[in-house]
């Protein structure tokens, strides 16, 4: 009888969290890559409304940045993301990682880059992608 209960019982608080208003749904995790001198992958594509979760992983032997001012403006960050960005930057030193919880906001087309010397230069930048 407990085997049909528990799903019965999961599908009805599923029904009463959508009837509540209560997003029910994940968010997409994003995994990014920085490195010498590239990210991976260098153009993302996301849709506005929808929340994600943009896992960051600093492969490189150097430390690294995403920076996205105006796309990170334009999100929700959710609140235990909002000081992972700082002044539309997330900075790793080798070896780390971050995931940052947002939620886009606004269409468009952003650039991304990392700001230590050189780095840009060498090909590390990108666009972020809001339909």
């Amino acid at each position: 009888m407990s085997s049909i209960s528990t799903p019965l019982a999961a599908l009805v608080l599923t029904g009463a969290l959508a009837v509540a208003g209560v997003a029910v749904a994940q968010p997409t995790v994003v995994n990014i890559q920085l490195s010498e001198y590239k990210f991976a992958p260098a153009q993302l594509t996301l849709e506005h409304g929808q929340a994600y979760v943009l896992h960051l992983t600093n492969t490189g032997g150097k430390a690294h940045d995403l920076s996205a001012k105006a796309f990170f403006q334009t999100v929700a960050l959710a609140p235990g993301s909002a000081g992972k960005v700082k002044d539309g930057d997330v900075d790793l030193d080798d070896g780390e990682s971050a995931d940052v919880a947002l939620t886009p906001q606004k269409p468009g087309t952003y650039e991304m880059h990392c700001t230590h010397p050189f780095h840009s230069m060498l090909g590390m930048k990108g666009q972020i992608v809001v339909r």
